[in-house]
């Protein structure tokens, strides 16, 4: 491996530096043939593709509105204008905003889908925004000192920013609810959520709320708890308080205080209000429970035990399956299981039902089945295209035939990039409905089906409104109608039934309840569907000739997606408990069907159209926003001495076309000080690079006088430029990469050196000269991820590179180098989520070049690297060493080195100190060999063998074994790093005497 300099971290600031980083990367521009402009208003730059100028005006408006209302709620208003992003890039809905270094926001287009906890919104552009900017408003509450911080070095400090997301998340919960007639606190899912860990006595402590948990539902833990939590407080406190906690908080130079500013505002901490929360939980939704069971429990049998993500069940027609036997296909993602489409055959037992499944199809995102007369299952996955997007596209794979690899010779992509979902084919296989989403709107489309399973003829079934939404359309068993769910204007979701010719439509359904997932009973008469009328999702039978509805389920946590046998006998639903969603299955028999509840009639009127405002359109300038708008400062160890001043900067502009990073280390000791500039730009098909550096760095060895080797200084400038191509696949991703760099170097020797003959001959000069090298480089990888495995879990990576230097590239040197290296993961047979790692790495350099090793292979490098630099820079020790040998201890201009590794999950604690900064999320084992070296010339005799059954070690190749303890830890509530706490053991000469213990901080391969 070629070795790399890494410089210590200072400690003064690395509090700041824990949580207070601001993300080094620009977001990416996306799609460079799109052309941007910006709208500005009294207090907003909104930036945007001109394709979508519609929606920004909007945004625009809906911003200067909300800015309005919510300064006054918040009580803060933001100095200089905030910069709102807008794009259309992914098929999902989100948003994301921050103070630093300037406020930003980002929108996603795309509305929530399907069963996204997003899903109860009136306007999803005005609930999105007001989540949006109440961040901005919590977060740039800054005062006091570090007010005055961010004079003096710019923008770099906002305290409200580092705290638990719990908070951060939470209070624009709040305000996404309070400033609409919708929003999460009042969404029947997201209650769904809290009353099952309630009643499963799973209710989340204060810090698993306040770190990144392992157990479900992670991430949404922050909106859901917070939310309800801090609404609890301002309920029992008044509305203001978070507002005054904010202002608090936000004079605090110190972070992490939490409980301080909650003190000062209520008189209790975080912790003593938690409990009464907790007591408030567990007497609401008893009561909620005593009032759904005084109606009857109508609760199907549990058939999977998943959890997590299982959705879109659906009952197999007998023309797609090989036996009588009833089956189903669902999507399951539980994180661990290859993500896709399962089938299980449906088996009634005496006490119930049961199912086995297996995968029969891999998908990117979540997707529906269906299946042609002929027994071809068709589905969507969320695919590449034009390089730059994932988009959802329809493919098809041929009965009989299964793609659980993601096999192309199986799969037949329908579409491409056309962002189409949720397909359902005609009765009669001459058809396919879909729906297709763009610039925020979702439309119910249809097309002909060829004889060969081809779309063709597409064309819109019912026309949507601008921001409509269309989902899971089905068929009727005569192919005449369709049953779908719409949103339309006013946060209605609502059923409708569409005549497949002509598109005319009436709604079954007309009220603020969600209502969705229609299908039909085998003979049409009947339509099921999921609705929250009641404040629990249950299934509801309508019957079509009456019009009359039914209750189907009645269930303490919650019953959605409905599918029904095609003998009409049998019920199967996606149920819920703490652990996320699952199959249950229930006997279908109307005799028990309930009365229908009313629909909801306490939702207050949804927020006004906003009105037209003065707005100035631009073009988009990205030095508007390019420029630095922070500085950092931090002193620690250099080169040269102990005492090294850091300054640096970053800057990018709001839509990534352009980043820039520019730093100088002044060491005290040294001649001059080390300066580095980049540069990137990302508005080509490639994204491009440039590097400058100036550096002076002291050398030990390459000048001998007097046969004595002789210190001195190197300065080197050079320049270098790549280019990188990225080739994402649907379970792969490909990259290549070219780059350039010209470097000169030269000796700076002092004219005397103590101790020495002045006037011996010289016996080695220095090295100077210039070196210019072209490196070209391929990677690929299908590696997958496992949530509760140690690291990844299967696939394999590989990668190549050569490098080439000489006369043709401005070189006074000749190099020649070439390395390679290949990753795989092999899951063991046996149950719990143990992993084979093997990696293999060699690499191999000729030329002139005249440094002495050109590749490094050794051990952890506990001397110069501290656990704390490590874990405050990022800058982790390599993960492909030779272990219990010394940093460096063998070098040369080849090298070759295997690691296999036998990793297993030990615990998940997930537990830290309460609302504290620290957390151990989990525990792993590991346990392995390492074998390599480096050397300049290798022989056959050099190379280890067995022998007897003993392990005979090679002069140039050495041998290790050891055990590990990985710990997985938060700190600062936004640093995520694992440390190894290991033994290692050399069985060469060579080794370090008695082996080497270390506690690193270290990824895993």
């Amino acid at each position: 491996m070629k070795r790399s300099s890494t410089r210590r971290a200072a400690l003064v600031g690395a509090a700041l530096s824990l949580a207070l980083a601001v993300p080094r990367t620009a977001e990416a521009v996306g799609d460079p043939d799109l052309d941007w402009a910006t709208l500005e208003t009294a207090h907003f730059r909104v930036h945007h593709p001109t394709t979508l100028t519609p929606l920004a005006e909007r945004v625009a408006r809906l911003s200067e509105l909300i800015h309005a209302r919510l300064t006054v709620a918040l009580d803060n208003r933001p100095r200089g204008k905030t910069e709102v992003v807008i794009t259309d890039d992914v098929d999902s809905a989100n948003g994301s905003a921050t103070a630093l270094p300037f406020n930003t926001v980002r929108l996603y287009a795309t509305a929530p889908g399907d069963l996204s906890p997003l899903g109860d919104y009136d306007d999803w552009l005005y609930d999105l925004i007001v989540h949006e900017h109440t961040h901005i408003l919590h977060l740039d509450n800054i005062s006091g000192l570090p007010a005055l911080i961010n004079t003096i070095l710019g923008k770099s400090f906002a305290p409200n920013q580092v705290q638990p997301r719990w908070i951060i998340e939470g209070l624009a919960t709040v305000y996404e609810s309070r400033e609409s007639s919708a929003g999460r606190m009042r969404s029947a899912l997201f209650d769904m959520f809290m009353r099952a860990d309630v009643l499963d006595d799973n209710i989340a402590r204060l810090d698993q709320m306040s770190s990144v948990a392992l157990r479900w539902p992670q991430g949404n833990i922050w909106y859901l708890y917070g939310s309800r939590f801090l609404g609890w407080i301002s309920d029992v406190y008044g509305p203001n308080t978070m507002t005054a906690v904010a202002a608090d908080y936000g004079n605090n130079v110190l972070p992490w205080g939490i409980n301080r500013s909650m003190r000062r505002a209520t008189g209790r901490t975080y912790e003593e209000l938690y409990d009464g929360f907790k007591d408030h939980l567990r007497r609401k939704y008893a009561a909620q429970v005593r009032a759904i069971e005084a109606r009857g429990i109508r609760e199907g049998v549990r058939l999977t035990r998943h959890g997590r993500n299982v959705h879109y069940p659906r009952f197999v027609p007998r023309n797609a399956r090989a036996t009588d036997a009833d089956e189903l296909v669902y999507y399951r993602d539980d994180y661990n299981v290859r993500e896709g489409i399962y089938r299980a055959r449906l088996t009634k037992r005496r006490d119930g039902f049961e199912a086995e499944s297996k995968l029969v199809v891999r998908t990117r995102g979540m997707s529906t089945s269906s299946f042609s007369p002929a027994g071809d299952h068709f589905f969507q996955s969320n695919s590449p295209f034009k390089i730059v997007y994932r988009r959802d596209d329809l493919y098809r794979v041929e009965n009989g035939k299964t793609a659980p690899r993601g096999d192309e010779a199986a799969r037949h992509r329908l579409t491409v990039g056309l962002r189409a979902g949720a397909p359902d084919v005609s009765p009669d296989g001459r058809r396919v409905t879909f729906t297709v989403n763009t610039k925020g709107t979702t439309f119910l489309q249809i097309a002909d089906l060829d004889p060969e399973g081809h779309v063709q003829n597409r064309r819109d079934l019912v026309p949507s409104a601008r921001f409509e939404q269309a989902y899971t359309p089905r068929f009727s068993p005569n192919g005449r109608s369709i049953a779908y769910s719409a949103w339309t204007k006013g946060g209605y979701r609502d059923i409708r039934i569409v005549d497949a010719s002509t598109g005319a439509f009436e709604n079954i359904t007309r009220d603020r309840a969600l209502d969705a997932n229609p299908v039909w009973s085998s003979d049409g008469k009947t339509l099921y569907f999921s609705s929250d009328r009641s404040g629990v999702p249950n299934i509801y039978a309508y019957d079509v000739a009456s019009r009359g509805l039914k209750q189907v389920t009645n269930v303490r946590m919650g019953a959605l997606q409905p599918a029904v046998s095609p003998d009409d006998r049998t019920l199967v639903y996606v149920g819920y408990t703490s652990k996320g969603f699952d199959l249950y299955a229930m006997p279908l028999d109307p005799a028990r069907f309930l009365d229908a509840p009313p629909p909801p009639a306490d939702r207050p009127d949804p927020p006004p159209e906003p009105e037209r405002i003065p707005m100035r359109k631009l073009p988009y300038r990205a030095l508007s926003t390019l420029a630095p708008r922070n500085y950092a400062v931090s002193f620690g160890p250099g080169n040269y001495s102990q005492n090294a001043l850091t300054l640096s900067t970053f800057g990018a502009d709001v839509a990534g076309f352009h980043e820039f990073s520019a730093e100088m280390i002044a060491d005290f000791a040294a001649p001059a000080p080390r300066v580095s500039l980049d540069y990137s730009y990302r508005r080509l098909p490639v994204d491009l690079g440039v590097r400058f550096f100036h550096a002076v760095s002291p050398r030990f060895q390459g000048y001998r006088l007097s046969g004595v080797d002789v210190p001195y200084d190197e300065r080197g400038v050079g320049l270098s430029s790549s280019l990188t191509y990225r080739i994402p696949g649907e379970f792969t991703d490909q990259t290549l990469s070219l780059s350039y760099s010209l470097t000169n170097f030269r000796a700076e020797v002092a004219g005397q050196t103590p101790g020495l003959d002045p006037y011996a001959p010289r016996t080695r000069l220095p090295f100077g000269g210039m070196i210019g090298t072209v490196r070209a480089s391929y990677g690929f990888s299908n590696v997958e991820g496992s949530l509760d495995a140690a690291g990844s879990i299967r696939g394999y990576s590989a990668r190549f590179a050569v490098e080439y230097a000489g006369p043709a590239t401005g070189s006074d040197f000749t190099l020649q180098t070439a390395e390679a290296s290949a990753v795989g993961y092999i899951p063991m047979p046996w149950r719990g989520l143990h992993t084979l790692a093997l990696r293999v790495a060699g690499g191999i350099a000729a030329g002139t070049y005249p440094r002495d090793g050109f590749f490094f292979v050794g051990g952890y490098d506990l001397d110069n690297v501290s656990l704390v630099d490590s874990v405050t820079t990022g800058i982790y020790d390599g993960s492909f060493v030779l272990r219990g040998y010394a940093p460096g201890s063998a070098s040369g201009r080849a090298y070759l080195l295997q690691n296999v590794e036998y990793r297993f999950p030990i615990a998940k604690p997930d537990w830290g100190l309460s609302t504290l900064p620290f957390y151990l999320r989990r525990l792993d084992g590991n346990v392995f060999v390492d074998y390599g070296g480096a050397f300049d010339k290798l022989s056959r005799d050099d190379v280890s063998f067995l022998s007897n059954g003993a392990l005979i070690d090679a002069p140039k190749l050495h041998t290790s074994i050891g055990a590990e303890l990985w710990l997985g830890l938060s700190i600062g509530y936004y640093v995520h790093t694992q440390l190894r706490l290991g033994y290692a053991y050399g069985l060469s000469a060579k080794a370090i005497p008695g082996g080497q213990a270390y506690f690193v901080a270290s990824s895993a391969f």
